[in-house]
């Protein structure tokens, strides 16, 4: 879904369906966005971001939570962990697209 929303912006998109690769590739390169599910296999997204926010890169890396559940409780959480915002799926690729340029220095091609 990210693939065919961002193809007419000039970025790099890495996705990972694992969790524990993530965070890896995060411990060792720079990213601008990171788009993060809350239901995954191996490890919970809100997990995963409490990870994310003990790598001292991504201490202050711009986070969006998205999800198929809205509960208050995970929306707390992420703010907790300084979650720039909170989503329930299904975004619009037009959503993606501005979310992408609203939250880091990319334009349309």
């Amino acid at each position: 879904m990210y693939e065919l929303s961002t193809e007419s912006l000039d970025v790099e998109l890495t996705s990972f369906r694992s969790p524990l690769d993530s965070l890896l590739y995060l411990a060792e390169n720079e990213v601008s966005l990171i788009f993060l599910d809350i239901i995954m296999r191996e490890m919970d997204g809100l997990t995963v971001l409490k990870k994310i926010r003990e790598l001292e890169r991504h201490a202050d890396t711009a986070v969006i939570v998205v999800t198929s559940k809205d509960y208050a409780q995970d929306r707390s959480i992420a703010k907790q962990l300084g979650a720039l915002d909170y989503l329930v799926k299904p975004l619009k690729s037009q959503e993606i697209r501005e979310l992408i340029r609203q939250n880091t220095d990319v334009d349309s091609n």
